[in-house]
């Protein structure tokens, strides 16, 4: 009975401590930014703080305790990806589609990693690929070309593919090859489709998306290299 009771009480001291920290974030933030107090700026920091509190309470307990609850990381970015749209001088579509996209997806990515289900994997990794992919096709851009918006989703959304084989060298000693196919069929296809569409600054496309597909690479020969040495 002492022993549920001290239970009891430890999580109440890290949820208060959690609110705290939490409403004090919050506080501090509205200090010294230059946010205007409007209904959807309020809104949006009552979002985040609410998703910090989940953030506040992880990092409490797995202190206190040194056993990470690791579905307390899942409120956190989600709660704080819906309010971080709200924060932004425009708020659009495709604003809450990349952040809340890309923090679903990072939520499966470390669901299927932590719990080692490949299932949660895949569609964690493709969300994180056609989230940004939507964003820089048609809201970060100054193009008006479909050939060439098409083509930047198509190539952002073949890196979702890549990091399946990325993460799921934390679940296996194999490669995992197969969702490179897809994801290099897509990423010649988005690079013909950018060429026909913006020609002149085709090279520099190329050269970015290239680099960036070097850096995935690399990562991925660490994780190898990792785990050759367990």
């Amino acid at each position: 009975m002492n022993r549920i009771k001290k239970i009891y009480q430890n999580v109440i001291v890290q949820i208060l401590l959690s609110v705290l920290f939490s409403a004090l974030t919050s506080f501090l933030y509205l200090i010294f930014s230059e946010l205007k107090p409007t209904t959807f700026s309020i809104l949006g920091l009552s979002f985040i703080a609410f998703g910090l509190f989940w953030g506040f309470l992880f990092n409490i307990n797995y202190l206190s305790k040194q056993n990470p609850i690791v579905w307390l990381l899942f409120p956190f970015f989600i709660f704080t990806s819906i309010g971080l749209p709200f924060l932004l001088q425009e708020i659009n579509l495709l604003d809450f589609i990349l952040y809340i996209g890309v923090d679903i997806g990072i939520c499966l990515l470390i669901a299927g990693i932590y719990w080692k289900l490949f299932g949660l994997i895949i569609p964690g990794a493709l969300i994180v690929g056609i989230s940004p992919g939507l964003y820089f096709a048609w809201e970060n851009t100054n193009s008006n070309n479909p050939l060439e918006q098409t083509g930047i989703f198509l190539v952002v959304f073949a890196f979702g593919w890549g990091l399946i084989t990325i993460a799921s060298r934390t679940l296996t000693k194999r490669i995992v090859w197969w969702p490179l196919i897809p994801g290099g069929i897509l990423a010649v296809v988005g690079w013909g489709l950018y060429i026909a569409g913006n020609p002149e600054s085709a090279i520099g496309f190329i050269g970015n998306t290239g680099s960036v597909g070097l850096i995935i690479f690399g990562i991925y020969i660490l994780l190898m290299r990792r785990s050759f040495h367990q």
